[in-house]
């Protein structure tokens, strides 16, 4: 009776890791990967008064190593450096781990909100309204593995 019960507890559990590596071989675990990284900035405190540019938007990449990227961008009067001193104080070190803030015309490896990327109506448009008040917020994480290059999906929103 025990060998039995020993035997169906292994199968168990093969069955498991069997299901948990299709789904992280699947769209479902870039999927999860992505909304993950969302939600990393989204649970964030920002300031008032900032105002959403488009949305947050996810993507793995494998760039230089493998990685899971989100990004936000804001338009805040304060600028980056504002933007960047509130999260550091309204935010703790866990929820700020692997979150950067940066200037909005700056190179990205996806290209998300990449200023050179935008049309020449839109990229007027950000000069005219004064750039500097423009921030993006990126949060990265390495990773070992991730179905990346095998399996490119467009960044989830």
């Amino acid at each position: 009776m025990k060998k039995q019960h020993k035997v169906k507890k292994i199968l168990l559990i093969s069955i498991g890791i069997i299901a948990l590596a299709i789904v992280m071989t699947s769209g479902i675990g870039y999927y999860l990967m992505c909304k993950a990284a969302i939600s990393r900035i989204e649970s964030l405190n920002m300031p008032d008064g900032i105002t959403v540019y488009g949305q947050t938007k996810a993507e793995a990449s494998d760039i230089y190593w493998v990685h899971m990227s989100a990004e936000k961008a804001i338009i805040c009067d304060g600028g980056p450096e504002y933007v960047q001193k509130y999260l550091e104080e309204n935010n703790s070190d866990l929820a700020l781990m692997n979150i950067d803030v940066e200037n909005f015309t700056g190179m990205t490896d996806m290209c998300m909100y990449d200023f050179d990327m935008l049309s020449d109506e839109e990229r007027d448009r950000i000069v005219a309204d004064d750039s500097d008040r423009y921030v993006r917020i990126v949060y990265e994480h390495k990773y070992f593995w991730l179905p990346v290059s095998w399996y490119y999906m467009n960044p989830i929103s």
